[in-house]
């Protein structure tokens, strides 16, 4: 099968006019575009680090009629831009998300078109021991978040019409076991952003009152174990606005989301929820006019500068400083989608600093996956949480936080742990040594140390 691997496009952003505070200007870098819509590897819809420099993309596109037969794919890719096939589903596959568990094993959700049986599948970062679990009527909402002992995904069921009919939470568990852990009529609204882990150990998502984002939006919280409740409900004239809306968790404890529509300029809005249940607009988009494209935001992604970087669908990369509240625009891709067509563009933060994203169509041919290099600090590592955070020698130990990847050592109290995995970049695997006593965790990577504050208990 032909790829294409395209040269790099840079284009730098003025920045006296924007007031960005970066090393560098900023430089994008496209990594992968198929050579065109229909081919095996376009379309890409999701990315993820599972090694230092070596990522993970879906490509949703599916071929069966002229040339060979694929559905969805997963690809790895190098941060030079070298992609390998790495599994192929059937054709006539729906899916359209993608995470790595704490067991290493890359976990998305499939429906088969024709059926409409529905599924989720995981597979080894090899693309061997592909394995389904199928979930009968419950269909995935592609709202998956990684936990340590889990996958977590929003559900839907249809009646024999195709109507929806019920919501609720699934739980993917040990060697692959499917549970619905809540269930619920429509009159719970409807999960409209992914699911995100908070600092409590819980999860949160945006959610919509109806199928068609019709107000009043809310954001819920959901257990571990099940449990659901509504953390705030937002005033009748907030609204996602025709772009939907985004959320994450970030390090400061909050949340923090966009909606498309709604702000001072009806373009779009920044807003920060505490797990308290208090929200507040921090940022509104400007109003459309000329060549102001920064409006309509539709991602949104913590980076280690302290600021929160997003597209909005015009191709507008914008940034939201933390500490002085500025929202600017950072980099403004092409407006006529040589490098992708922000419809969204999502991006996570290598562990070497640079912003990787997809762009599910645009590009020179299917699609862009890509980096843009603001020279922002490589992040350190955090560990969040040690599940258990008690045991014996010997005891396999998940400390699950954010960029993990590469790490060097770990101790216990100071004691080093003779056997670690390395999982995902949210979780190691370690297994408490031998003379090691009641204290804190230390993790290293190439990029920095942490030491938990929480004490680690010997049993």
């Amino acid at each position: 099968m032909r790829r294409t691997l395209l040269a790099i496009l840079t284009l730098a952003v003025a920045i006296s006019s924007s007031g960005i505070c970066v090393a560098q200007a900023p430089i994008y870098r496209l990594l992968y575009s198929a050579p065109n819509p229909s081919s095996q590897g376009a379309a890409p819809v999701t990315v993820l680090e599972a090694a230092p420099g070596l990522f993970y993309f879906l490509s949703t596109a599916q071929n069966d009629g002229g040339g060979p037969t694929f559905g969805p794919s997963i690809f790895s890719l190098t941060a030079a831009g070298s992609p390998k096939l790495i599994c192929s589903l059937p054709f006539s596959t729906g899916t359209g998300a993608l995470v790595q568990g704490s067991d290493a094993r890359l976990y998305g959700p499939a429906l088969n078109i024709s059926t409409k049986a529905s599924s989720y599948y995981s597979v080894l970062a090899s693309g061997q021991d592909l394995q389904q679990y199928p979930t009968g009527n419950w269909r995935s909402g592609l709202d998956l978040a990684a936990a340590p002992l889990g996958i977590y995904d929003a559900i839907a069921a249809f009646d024999s019409h195709g109507v929806l009919s019920y919501v609720g939470f699934a739980r993917i568990g040990d060697k692959g076991k499917v549970s619905i852990i809540y269930q619920s009529s429509l009159s719970d609204g409807i999960s409209v952003s992914a699911l995100v882990a908070g600092t409590d150990g819980n999860f949160y998502g945006a959610g919509s009152q109806g199928t068609e984002l019709t107000p009043p939006m809310f954001i819920y919280r959901l257990t571990p174990s099940g449990g659901y409740s509504r953390l705030l409900t937002f005033p009748s004239n907030v609204y996602p606005g025709p772009y939907g809306a985004s959320l994450i968790a970030a390090s400061d404890g909050n949340l923090y989301g966009t909606f498309s529509g709604g702000g001072a300029s009806n373009t779009g809005i920044v807003y920060q929820a505490t797990l308290a249940g208090q929200w507040q607009t921090m940022a509104s988009f400007p109003a459309p006019s000329g060549q102001n494209f920064m409006i309509n935001p539709n991602s949104l992604v913590e980076a280690s500068d302290g600021a929160l970087y997003g597209s909005t669908v015009h191709n507008a990369i914008f940034r939201y400083d933390l500490t002085t509240h500025a929202l600017t625009l950072a980099y403004q891709m092409s407006p006529g989608n040589l490098q992708g067509s922000c419809a969204p563009c999502n991006f996570i933060q290598g562990s070497d600093g640079k912003l990787y994203g997809t762009a599910a169509i645009g590009g020179p041919g299917g699609g862009a996956v890509f980096s843009l290099d603001f020279g922002l600090p490589k992040p350190a590592p955090s560990i969040a949480r040690m599940v258990p955070d008690s045991g014996a020698t010997g005891q396999k130990i998940i400390l699950w936080g954010s960029h993990l990847l590469g790490a060097t050592s770990v101790s216990f109290n100071g004691v080093p742990a003779a056997a670690f995995q390395v999982n995902s970049t949210q979780a190691v695997v370690a297994a408490v040594p031998a003379g090691a006593t009641t204290g804190p965790v230390t993790i290293t990577t190439a990029n920095g140390s942490f030491t938990t504050t929480q004490s680690f208990t010997i049993q």
